[in-house]
């Protein structure tokens, strides 16, 4: 909904909002490749993914190309693409407009990350939690109280709830039915939104 809300905006010639920065959190719907950098089997970096990718190689996205955030933060001119956060080859200029922390295999229930060895939801405001002081270092803390607060926040999960732990694995159906499911995810989703 929101890309082709740019892209009306932008064939309408009016002005796209201004953001500082793009940050990104959830599933392997937005991961663009931490799980390279963490011990896990859910992996995105082999071929045939990444072959339409600028780069022709897999970068760890769980596609041939580019994901949704890459083309968002393309259409609001932040950048080409967003990189991950665990990244070691990660420039003081990435960090500045903005990174990935999602994790594919994960989601709002910490169940689903146990079966996969994914970073959490939790894990992943933890890594942005590391990435405020860099940010401060790069710019000070002024430019990065500025940077933040004008951030798009991008958060994508949830799908891995519902098919490891709720239909494959039916970890979860033996104590919600399908509403409650949806209510505690929502819980949780919540409690990782307020509390951090």
């Amino acid at each position: 909904m929101i890309f082709t809300m740019i892209f009306n905006l932008s064939k309408a010639n009016m002005t796209l909002p201004k953001f500082t920065a793009i940050l990104v959190f959830g599933d392997s719907t937005v991961d663009s490749g931490n799980n390279n950098y963490i011990k896990t089997w859910v992996k995105g970096n082999f071929k045939p993914y990444g072959k339409d990718f600028p780069s022709h190689i897999p970068t760890g996205r769980f596609s041939n190309g580019k994901l949704i955030p890459d083309f968002i933060a393309s259409s609001f001119g932040i950048k080409e693409s967003v990189p991950p956060f665990l990244d070691p080859t990660l420039s003081d200029n990435e960090i500045v407009t903005g990174v990935n922390f999602a994790s594919a295999g994960s989601g709002y229930d910490e169940a689903t990350t146990l079966l996969t060895n994914a970073l959490s939801p939790k894990k992943q405001v933890d890594l942005f939690k590391s990435y405020i002081p860099r940010l401060e270092r790069v710019v000070g803390q002024e430019k990065a109280k500025e940077i933040l607060n004008g951030a798009l926040v991008i958060i994508s999960a949830g799908t891995n709830d519902w098919t490891f732990n709720f239909y494959d694995l039916i970890l979860r159906r033996l104590s919600f039915n399908v509403d409650q499911y949806q209510d505690f995810l929502l819980t949780e989703m919540r409690t990782i939104l307020v509390i951090n």
